[in-house]
């Protein structure tokens, strides 16, 4: 332990030029609470450390004394709980790569040989990572060069354009979809770009180039204050609902799909496809009969502030009044500033 503040140093020196595969050792004699300690502080430490790599660095657990354990009758894979570290190592970045207990005075057992085996799958796999890595960047700096002037393109004009380019080393054709997909998956996952992907068509997904260019104009209009030049009343009433032909309106130079799908992957709005609850938002709604072909979205940063009081005039028999109710899908998960 008197080493371990030295090993910041040494683990930011070794993972600057790849990324790293760690292999964590511990003794299968302690009991399981100290044993889950030990693996938390570790990997909390090498999370600290890894801030700065871009891929998910792969963790091996390698738990020595085995056979001590084996000969007090117990079993040494249960002495480690791996349904929790799997959730440690996703939470911290890592992939749990493999766990394997061994007797670690014998050099030739068969632990030793299936840990040598999963060091030479993790450095694969991370090799792979970053060959396609260097593909996706080839890809992003070809759209950027082919498309300067345009925010957000589709899978097809993609193809279309890599079909007849010079630019590029390799072709896009339908052969290779899989391909683009991937490098587009791992340029969003870096930031770099927003991949809408189209559930029935790939060929439909959307690229967006230029996120801030989009994010700027958006949110200028659709939540400018009152009184700004730039201020639209999208929402029917005080419900925060939308017709898409008002978003059409308001930004007529993107496409609405896009738009549409761009709003709801941001979670900035969701569609509504009960039309029932539309006929119950509110006292005056404008929803009359909605037309089979409008489409509605619920924008909760748009909806009213005031209070009902405020809002909707007191009846002496009868009010009917409609709210939201908001809570997150997941544990753990809070509602943002727009939501409150």
């Amino acid at each position: 332990q008197e080493y371990y503040a030295s090993h910041a140093a040494l683990i930011q020196n070794s993972i600057s030029s790849s990324t790293p595969l760690f292999i964590i050792v511990v003794s299968l004699c302690d009991s399981e609470e100290d044993i889950k300690q030990k693996l938390v502080y570790w990997i909390s430490l090498l999370a600290n450390q890894c801030v700065s790599v871009t891929a998910k660095p792969h963790v091996i657990i390698v738990g020595s004394h085995k056979d001590v354990v084996k000969s007090k009758g117990e079993d040494p894979k249960a002495k480690v709980d791996l349904e929790f570290l799997q959730k440690v190592c996703v939470s911290s970045g890592f992939v749990l790569f493999n766990f394997i207990p061994m007797d670690c005075r014998q050099s030739n057992s068969r632990s030793i040989t299936k840990l040598a085996e999963s060091m030479k799958k993790s450095c694969d796999a991370l090799r792979e990572e970053v060959i396609a890595t260097h593909h996706s960047y080839h890809l992003f700096t070809y759209l950027l060069e082919e498309f300067k002037e345009t925010p957000a393109v589709t899978f097809e004009e993609v193809l279309q354009s890599a079909s007849s380019s010079t630019f590029m080393k390799f072709r896009l054709s339908t052969h290779n979809l899989d391909y683009l997909n991937s490098s587009c998956v791992a340029l969003n996952d870096s930031g770099h770009l927003i991949y809408l992907r189209h559930r029935a068509d790939i060929t439909k997904s959307w690229i967006i180039l230029n996120p801030a260019a989009i994010f700027s104009e958006v949110n200028g209009i659709l939540f400018a204050p009152k009184g700004f030049k730039q201020h639209y009343d999208l929402a029917i009433g005080t419900t925060g609902m939308v017709p898409l032909s008002r978003l059409v309106s308001c930004f007529p130079r993107h496409n609405p799909d896009m738009l549409v799908q761009l709003l709801c992957h941001l979670q900035f709005c969701c569609e509504i496809h009960d039309h029932e609850i539309l006929h119950q938002l509110s006292p005056q709604s404008e929803i009359k009969e909605p037309p089979l072909s409008e489409r509605y979205f619920f924008f909760p940063g748009l909806i009213s502030t005031d209070s009902p009081s405020s809002v909707w005039e007191e009846k002496p028999h009868f009010s009917q009044f409609c709210g939201w109710m908001l809570q997150c899908c997941e544990a753990g998960h809070l509602l943002t500033s727009q939501f409150l």
